[in-house]
């Protein structure tokens, strides 16, 4: 992915971790990148849109680490490089969210995966 070029993730690919939970858990992820580690939670009623940017998050991170900005962690330069991967990846693009709390850019990408499944349906 070129959002990611030039970075640790161009060269190498990171320890991933699936955890699973009984119900939807408070972090639905995490990144560790002195350890260029990711977890991800899988929990009942999980769609792949919360998967997908779940995951994609966590790569950010790894990629980004802390940037020396205000905010390091979910500062300027992360969210810029969430929104060109997610556009990168995804395909979904003009998302702008209020927070990082996780949920925007999975309703995007839920909606862009049902326009082409229904794209693909036969006309009966």
């Amino acid at each position: 992915m070129p959002a990611f070029a030039g970075g640790p993730l161009s060269a190498r690919e990171p320890e991933l971790k699936v955890r699973r939970a009984q119900r939807r858990p408070n972090r639905l992820g995490f990144a560790v990148p002195s350890q260029f580690r990711l977890s991800v939670t899988a929990y009942p009623g999980i769609r792949a849109g919360d998967v997908l940017e779940t995951l994609l998050h966590e790569l950010v991170h790894l990629h980004v680490g802390r940037a020396a900005e205000a905010h390091g962690w979910h500062g300027r330069t992360f969210k810029w490089t969430l929104a060109r991967a997610m556009d990168e990846g995804y395909g979904v693009v003009g998302i702008r969210p209020r927070s990082t709390i996780h949920g925007a850019y999975a309703e995007a990408i839920e909606r862009a995966r049902f326009a082409k499944f229904e794209s693909l349906q036969l006309q009966v």
